[in-house]
């Protein structure tokens, strides 16, 4: 994540660190070995998500580092980055959102993998946040739409008020692994991911994570 903004603390008894977010007695960059997938994901953020330790586009970042970017979303200023990656021709460019309405199930598509390399553009922030960058958002309105429709309930309980049958960052890029066939690299990254949380959790209670 941009290193101009601070991660908060998620417990007064020790500092968070700015790259995986967690409590440094529980820090994982260490503990992460790097994978490499044929999928690009682009995170478009909302500012608030660089703050929030909770975030897990930051540690599907630190895994996954060469085939991940993290844009921050700004309302005066467009992604100049991001705009220029959609507009490459070697790109199958897809946007990450449900279909709600029947404008946008017109944009739908089911995801086949092709000749070109696959790139997800995930909004990363609150339902309400990512709904704002989806709507605000002129460069994304001619994209295709996949959407993630889970058979189970999502594991993250690290937030109040998490929308009912929506996945987090780190486990919607899992999901579209599976669908790209990179099975092997998406348990990987979901066992980081199960990690994350049991850190996270005893980082809260300002408890080292044991085993």
């Amino acid at each position: 994540m941009d290193k101009r903004y601070k991660v908060k603390q998620i417990t007064s008894l020790y500092e968070s660190c700015n790259q995986c977010g967690l409590p440094i007695i529980n820090c994982l960059c260490n503990k992460l070995s790097e994978v490499r997938t044929q999928a690009k994901f682009w995170i478009l953020s909302s500012e608030r998500e660089f703050y929030r330790p909770s975030n897990t586009a930051r540690l599907l970042k630190l895994i996954n580092p060469e085939s991940t970017e993290i844009f921050l979303w700004e309302r005066t200023k467009s992604p100049e980055q991001l705009i220029r990656n959609i507009s490459r021709e070697n790109y199958s460019v897809f946007v990450l959102f449900p279909a709600e309405d029947e404008e946008l199930a017109n944009r739908k598509v089911a995801f086949q993998p092709t000749g070109n390399i696959p790139a997800f553009i995930i909004l990363d922030g609150t339902w309400k946040e990512a709904r704002k960058i989806f709507r605000k958002s002129d460069f994304l309105m001619g994209l295709p739409i996949v959407s993630i429709e889970p058979n189970y309930a999502s594991s993250y309980d690290l937030r109040r008020g998490a929308a009912e049958g929506n996945l987090c960052t780190i486990e919607t890029a899992i999901e579209i692994l599976k669908m790209n066939e990179e099975i092997e690299t998406s348990q990987i990254i979901e066992e980081y991911y199960k990690l994350f949380i049991k850190s996270y959790k005893a980082g809260m209670s300002g408890h080292e994570l044991k085993g």
